[in-house]
């Protein structure tokens, strides 16, 4: 081997991470020093923005007051070679690897750390967009010790169990390698208010009357149920359902973390830094694209609203007004709870497990069935408009609720004024405890909702005898319930019963549950 001022010729390597989907996957940033014409050449599958830090890292190391290795062919690798890298968060992680090879910092001293930032060319180290994604890989691959900008501290100090060393300068991040300087790390925890539920301006406690309504948001809530309200214009479908994040239970720690490392990977991370607390509440426009549905975007694909409704709400406004492609790409992520992005070189996968809410009106001028107003639809306009909603997408609702229109002259509305109405507190309270029957009862399975139950997991909790077995039966017959629409029956009915707090599903909650499968698409359309 060649010596040269102390350098000794061999291979240094640093580990670093880049992200794949919503995954993380170790990079071992490695770096030869050899005879040859001086060239610094970058290999592994580097985007643009890596292989320009080539220039950053001279200037950076040079400006740091740091040995650059001059009159030596440099390469760099970044493995596993057929990973594609992207980001300018390898630029810290390279230059130590430099510094390593030139025998300016045992490699040793590199093994136990994994490293993310990015350089200026006076040295600085800046932050790096999705440094808590990165961290939270990193913890799950099992790296302790992760050596980040100091920008990045606030945001990823809420990954618990994990050292974080933050830097502002190459000079400060090699001094503390080289055990020349002490950078004291953070402890990450968890946040202390972990579990509140934040304040909302909207309550249900503002709306007056519609019970059955709430009964239904209840129950949906309960269970992460697929609800689909239809009414004509003005009572109050879309009011109802923009205030169901305020009847929505609380997140756990892990549940925070997930929908969390989602909006960063989407460039969406809360400016003060930290967890998302709240259960996302995603109202897409009816003219959104296919894409931004799902996903996509060049290079690597980005969430769409499907993935950024994960663990909350997709609320779905005129839904026969959008694209028939946009309603059609929700069957997949409907049933397998995640959606799948294919590109010529790659598949990505995101989890995609939301409670839809669809609003739509019972025809195309929107007064079919109202007594207030004509309906000018014909009887062929009328099955047009029902249409648009094919049958695979309707049998996967759960729960139907038609709502009439407010008449504001009648007996019903003038007591609706002064009865009690319930509020988001008050519906929440029920929604806790129906979760937590269903907490304690899935521990050892692999769910954590009625809505996912299925096959031997689904006949052994959802368990008909006597009364309720016979209401079921004939329901089912007459309804012409599809054997989809048999299975969601018997959960919407155990969610029911959760709610009542009872072990058994009786004949009364299969009875309410029926009465949520009825649709108007099965009622007479002489009107």
């Amino acid at each position: 081997m060649e010596t040269m001022k102390g350098f000794v010729n061999m291979v240094s390597f640093i580990r670093s991470c880049t992200i794949v989907g919503v995954d993380t996957e170790i990079i071992r940033v490695e770096c030869d020093l050899s005879r040859g014409m001086p060239l610094l050449n970058m290999v592994g599958l580097p985007d643009a923005a890596v292989r320009e830090s080539r220039d950053r890292l001279r200037a950076a190391i040079l400006n740091s007051g740091l040995n650059f290795p001059v009159n030596k062919r440099i390469t760099i690798n970044l493995s596993p070679a057929g990973t594609k890298k992207e980001g300018t968060h390898l630029d810290l992680p390279i230059a130590l690897s430099l510094l390593a090879g030139a025998g300016e910092i045992g490699p040793e001293e590199l093994e136990e750390y994994a490293v993310i930032g990015e350089l200026s060319l006076d040295g600085r180290v800046e932050g790096v967009q999705q440094a808590l994604p990165m961290c939270i890989g990193l913890k799950q691959k099992g790296v302790k010790k992760i050596i980040l900008p100091k920008e990045n501290l606030k945001n990823v100090s809420v990954v618990e169990d994990v050292d974080l060393y933050p830097v502002e300068t190459l000079r400060e991040a090699y001094r503390f390698i080289a055990g020349e300087e002490t950078v004291i790390p953070v402890r990450g925890k968890r946040p202390a208010t972990a579990f509140q539920s934040p304040d909302s301006e909207v309550d249900f406690s503002e709306v007056l009357g519609r019970e059955e309504a709430k009964r239904a948001i209840e129950i949906s809530v309960s269970g992460f149920h697929h609800l689909l309200f239809t009414g004509p214009p003005g009572c109050g479908k879309s009011m109802m359902a923009k205030r169901i994040p305020t009847v929505m239970p609380g997140m756990t720690y892990e549940e925070m973390l997930e929908v969390t490392k989602l909006y960063s990977l989407s460039g969406m991370e809360p400016e003060e830094g930290g967890l998302i607390s709240r259960r996302p509440f995603r109202a897409p426009a009816g003219n959104v694209s296919a894409a931004a549905m799902v996903g996509g975007g060049a290079g690597v694909p980005k969430p769409g609203e499907i993935t950024l409704a994960h663990l909350g709400t997709l609320f779905l406004d005129e839904m026969p007004e959008m694209r028939r492609d946009v309603l059609e790409a929700l069957r997949q992520p409907l049933e397998d709870e995640k959606i799948t992005i294919s590109r010529s070189r790659s598949k990505i996968t995101y989890p995609s497990k939301f409670m839809l809410v669809g609003a739509r009106n019972p025809c195309p001028c929107g007064y079919l069935g109202d007594e207030t107003h004509r309906c000018t639809c014909s009887m062929q306009q009328i099955r047009r408009y029902r249409e648009r909603l094919s049958g695979p997408i309707m049998d996967r609702f759960d729960i139907f609720v038609d709502l009439s229109a407010i008449d504001y002259d009648s007996p019903e509305w003038a007591a609706s004024m002064t009865a009690p109405c319930r509020s988001s507190a008050d519906m929440r309270a029920k929604i806790e405890g129906a979760r937590a029957i269903q907490e304690e009862r899935y521990i050892k399975e692999e769910i954590r909702y009625n809505s996912q139950l299925q096959g031997r997991i689904l006949k052994k909790y959802c368990r008909l005898e006597g009364a309720a077995k016979e209401v079921y039966d004939m329901g089912c017959r007459r309804l012409k319930v599809s054997l989809r629409g048999r299975d969601k029956l018997l959960k919407v009915a155990r969610t029911i019963a959760d709610l009542e707090g009872k072990e058994e599903i009786g004949a009364e909650h299969v009875a309410e549950a029926l009465q949520y499968r009825r649709r108007d698409e099965e009622k007479d359309e002489s009107q």
